[in-house]
């Protein structure tokens, strides 16, 4: 559902957009073919700035948020702020996140998380956790019970222990079964309000600066469209 909210409010704000640059260019164009009543003007000139303006102002938007997606990504080591699978990087390299924005984990650098709630060097179907270098605790929604267990998890070794281990003997619940979804669903709900939520630690570490970068960005790039078109689209005649 993280995925599908994501390319929603994208298609929204295109659309939206668009909307209004056609409702900008057009205005634009009657206000320079007003000024064309009163001034030797280049027309065909006036008519391309005054209609594309708006349009180019748009595209730089898309091009600074795909400019920001990079830096987040790359430089920042986490998600734009828009994405279906948010994510930060920890001090000690390991990755604290959500699949779809719904379904907690952290994993170690160079691994990648797998079906199981626990495997090698992540683990995953958080509920709440707490990091308290060089350790993660807190507690998980086991994935082949649907049992809310307790867990250490050492960073050095990623060594996972748990006081409360699976019970080999209860009866296994396959995920798509309606109790199970149920389970998942009303745990990845609740965690939003608990104290220790994984969020709460995705939160800490979130770093801010890209978004004054994007802001920069923004302003940099419409200003010089601002004024390159006002230049070009300047008086080239004489006055009546």
């Amino acid at each position: 559902m993280g995925g599908l909210w994501v390319l929603m409010v994208a298609a929204t704000w295109v659309i939206l957009g668009l909307i209004a640059a056609s409702i900008l260019s057009l205005v634009l164009y009657l206000a320079a073919k007003n000024r064309r009543k009163r001034r030797l003007l280049d027309t065909h000139r006036l008519t391309v700035v005054s209609a594309s303006a708006p349009f180019l102002g748009l595209l730089w938007l898309a091009t600074s948020f795909l400019i920001h997606v990079q830096i987040s990504n790359r430089l920042a080591h986490q998600d734009c702020g828009l994405s279906g699978d948010p994510f930060v990087t920890l001090p000690n390299g390991y990755e604290v996140g959500s699949h779809n924005t719904y379904d907690g984990y952290f994993v170690a650098p160079g691994f990648r998380t797998d079906v199981s709630t626990v495997g090698p060097g992540y683990v995953r179907s958080l509920i709440d956790l707490r990091f308290s270098d060089p350790y993660f605790s807190g507690t998980l929604l086991d994935l082949d019970t649907y049992k809310v267990r307790r867990f250490v998890f050492d960073t050095r070794t990623r060594v996972f222990s748990s006081p409360d281990p699976i019970d080999d003997d209860a009866p296994k619940v396959k995920y798509s079964a309606p109790e199970a979804l149920n389970a998942f669903g009303e745990a990845q709900t609740r965690v939003h309000e608990d104290a220790d939520s994984y969020w709460k630690v995705y939160e800490r570490y979130r770093h801010h600066w890209p978004n004054y970068v994007l802001l920069g960005l923004i302003l940099t790039g419409e200003t010089a469209i601002f004024l390159g078109t006002k230049g070009m689209g300047g008086d080239h005649g004489t006055t009546l």
